[in-house]
C-alpha cells in the first residue's frame, strides 16, 4: 500500500511539474519573450506529456485510491509472459500489471494468481500456482490399481 501512495504522490508532482511548466511557457509566448522558434513549442509539448501522464498513471491511480481504501480487488490467474527491466511490472496475457520492484521474486513463465486493482492494474498480492505434471498423475493413477 504504501508503494501505491509513493507512486501516486510522485505521478502528480510530474503532472504539476509539466502544468506549470505549460503555464510558464505560455506566458512567455504571450508576453513575446520567446526568443527562439523552438522554445515557442514548448507549451505544446508539454501540455501533451500532462495528458499523457495522466491518461496513462495519475487518473488510474486516483480511481483505485477507493479500492486500496475498501480493499475491493480483481483476481487474475495465468502465465508470466515477460517482466520489467526494473522489474516493477510483469505481463499477463497481453497486460501490463504493476508492483513494487523490492517485493519481484517472478520468473518468466511462472503461474501465477494475482490479486489488483480494477484501474491502474497495481498488484496488491501474488501467488504462485504449482501445477501438476503429468508424471506425477500418471504416477498417482498407477498406483490406485
Amino acid at each position: 500500500m504504501r508503494y501505491f501512495i509513493v507512486n501516486l504522490a510522485v505521478h502528480l508532482l510530474v503532472t504539476a511539474v509539466f502544468v506549470v511548466l505549460t503555464c510558464i511557457c505560455a506566458g512567455r509566448n504571450r508576453k513575446k519573450k520567446t526568443k527562439h522558434i523552438l522554445t515557442y513549442f514548448f507549451p505544446i509539448v508539454f501540455a501533451v506529456v500532462a495528458i499523457v501522464d495522466i491518461a496513462l498513471y495519475t487518473a488510474p491511480r486516483l480511481m483505485d485510491i477507493n479500492s486500496m481504501i475498501n480493499s475491493n480487488y480483481f483476481y487474475q490467474t495465468g502465465s508470466v509472459d515477460d517482466i520489467g527491466l526494473m522489474k516493477n511490472y510483469f505481463v499477463i496475457d497481453g497486460k501490463y500489471y504493476y508492483m513494487n520492484p523490492l517485493h519481484n521474486s517472478m520468473s518468466k513463465g511462472d503461474v501465477v494468481r494475482v490479486k489488483h486493482t480494477p484501474y491502474s492494474l497495481f498488484t496488491v498480492e501474488i501467488t504462485t500456482i504449482v501445477e501438476n505434471t503429468d508424471e506425477e498423475n500418471s504416477g498417482a493413477s498407477g498406483e490406485s490399481g
